[in-house]
């Protein structure tokens, strides 16, 4: 990291430069890229294992990459997959030299032959999907361990019984994608357990919120684990 500090300081000020990204991501020695989220606020919420080495994780949903890199640090051999065909994690993983393999690849698309994970991640990206149920289905496809997954839930959704699976469909207004659904605790456990999971553990809620000086987003979500 020191030998590369002012090569990484300037393109990190480049970044915030035009406008940060989506998580916002601690790279060391005090260098900082600005983001919509600072996902060191909610990590305890996934109960993550400390230590990972030996490990296999996949970020599934990566955006800027804060999961991907945080599983890295922990030990993990990580990959890490979006749509997009070269995302900002691509080159802090090229900075940082932090071992992540990122694919292209849409979840629609994982099948068992992609590989088998330990871990699988999925943080605030149900939300955005057309079909949950799938989506979770994919997951436990590639998942020979433990998944969490993150999404945004209803109200009520720690109190409620209720498997419900409340359509938003609401249009951003920082951008051209939709949040479609908000789910209760109960749909999104009745989920994993349909998917192939065979329990479901560390279901907790949080309220997602933007930064300061960001457009201002604050989304209840629920997490949960699922076990194979």
């Amino acid at each position: 990291m020191a030998a590369n500090r002012d090569r990484i300081e300037q393109w990190a000020n480049q970044i915030n430069q035009a406008g940060g990204t989506y998580h916002q991501l601690a790279l060391g020695d005090g260098l900082m890229i600005e983001g919509d989220y600072d996902m060191r606020k909610y990590v305890d919420y996934y109960q993550l294992p400390k230590d990972l080495t030996g490990k296999t994780v996949l970020d599934v949903g990566t955006a800027s990459g804060y999961f991907a890199i945080e599983c890295a640090r922990r030990g993990a051999k990580v990959t890490a997959i979006d749509i997009w065909d070269e995302p900002l994690l691509i080159q802090i993983n090229q900075l940082l030299e932090l071992g992540i393999t990122y694919v292209k690849q849409n979840i629609y698309g994982l099948t068992p032959s992609f590989g088998q994970f330990d871990l699988v991640i999925c943080g605030s990206l149900l939300l955005h999907l057309s079909d949950q149920f799938a989506a979770i289905q994919r997951i436990r496809d590639v998942c020979k361990g433990q998944a969490v997954v993150s999404t945004a839930c209803i109200e009520d959704s720690e109190t409620t019984s209720r498997s419900i699976c409340d359509f938003f469909g609401q249009k951003a207004t920082d951008g051209d994608y939709w949040a479609y659904w908000g789910v209760s605790a109960a749909a999104l456990k009745k989920m994993f357990l349909a998917a192939g999971f065979s329990r479901v553990e560390h279901v907790d809620h949080f309220t997602l919120s933007t930064e300061p000086k960001r457009v201002q987003y604050a989304t209840p979500h629920v997490v949960m684990t699922g076990f194979v």
